[in-house]
């Protein structure tokens, strides 16, 4: 049978052991004694696996690390899969695959939003356990949290939510934000990027956002949020004495407040590099001209990928 996108057979054992975690010897005894997952095979008899065998295996160790025994693990996947339950990596349109790899599939986003809609938070949960199974919490973050955040956002401004609503929804998702930010890998030793809202500035989605990114990356963060007063940052930044600072701004009017910071932040030293972004940039190109600093660019990725290059600047 001819299989194409994320059905294709084609990563070898020694692969999906590395991506998997899952040992050589574990999968050749779950293939002979359960006939999980049931992979193609080449000439020579050697297996091969697609994207989702390595999505189903992921979601089976993630069952078999919390206690679960690896029979019942086993049929829960099929189980789950065959209710349509299990997320698997959908095929991707032409052209539409990142640089990341598999983005995670729209359908996620509109499970988890629905759940959050309708207050069922044990689901989100569960949805969420899901997911993670399957995909890294960057590409959660990018693919499903991210657009979560703007519809809900939307929904509210349209008056399709109430504002309970959309605090409980928008409060779910930032802190599993938080908590990925915190419980990222073990950050290096140098000193923390500082993550600001501009004065007057409280929504923090995109820093949140970030931070979770950076973090993932090993860099060390110090996360001040929402509404940072600018001699209140200045000090911060005397103490602390950060690489790079990021100040983020949503509304044109926090945005103009930034053009301030050179009076507040010079007085303290330590000459960091100031960076900044947001929707207002986007929507207000002509404001880039006004702020002094770095602006970070018109998307998350392009500001995380900018200052991870600033960073290594910074380091040599």
């Amino acid at each position: 049978m001819e299989k194409t996108g994320s059905a294709f057979p084609l990563y070898n054992i020694g692969v999906v052991t590395r991506i998997t975690g899952v040992p050589i010897t574990s999968l050749h005894a779950w293939g002979r004694r359960y006939g999980f997952p049931a992979v193609a095979r080449t000439n020579g008899g050697h297996r091969l696996y697609s994207e989702k065998d390595i999505a189903r295996l992921r979601w089976v160790k993630s069952q078999v690390d919390s206690g679960l025994t690896i029979s019942r693990a086993v049929i829960a996947a099929l189980a789950l899969e065959a209710d349509g339950r299990l997320f698997l990596p959908v095929e991707p349109e032409i052209g539409s695959r990142s640089e990341r790899g598999s983005a995670a599939s729209p359908s996620l986003r509109e499970s988890l939003l629905d759940t959050l809609l309708h207050f069922d938070l044990n689901r989100a949960d569960q949805l969420m356990g899901e997911m993670l199974a399957f995909y890294s919490p960057e590409d959660l973050t990018l693919d499903v949290i991210g657009p979560a955040l703007n519809a809900i956002g939307e929904a509210w401004e349209q008056e399709r939510i109430s504002v309970a609503t959309e605090h409980l929804a928008s409060n779910y998702l930032r802190h599993r934000l938080l908590m990925w930010m915190v419980t990222g890998p073990t950050p290096k030793t140098n000193n923390p990027i500082v993550l600001a809202c501009a004065p007057g500035e409280w929504h923090e989605g995109s820093l949140l956002m970030l931070g979770v990114l950076l973090r993932r990356k090993g860099c060390p963060v110090a996360y001040l949020g929402q509404n940072v007063p600018f001699h209140d940052l200045a000090k911060f930044i005397g103490d602390i004495h950060p690489p790079v600072v990021v100040l983020v701004a949503m509304g044109e009017e926090p945005a103009r407040t930034l053009v301030e910071w050179p009076h507040w932040v010079n007085q303290v030293g330590g000459n960091p590099i100031i960076t900044f972004g947001g929707r207002a940039f986007v929507v207000r190109p002509e404001l880039q001209e006004m702020v002094p600093g770095i602006y970070l660019g018109a998307t998350i990725q392009d500001g995380l990928n900018k200052l991870v290059s600033l960073l290594q600047r910074t380091e040599k």
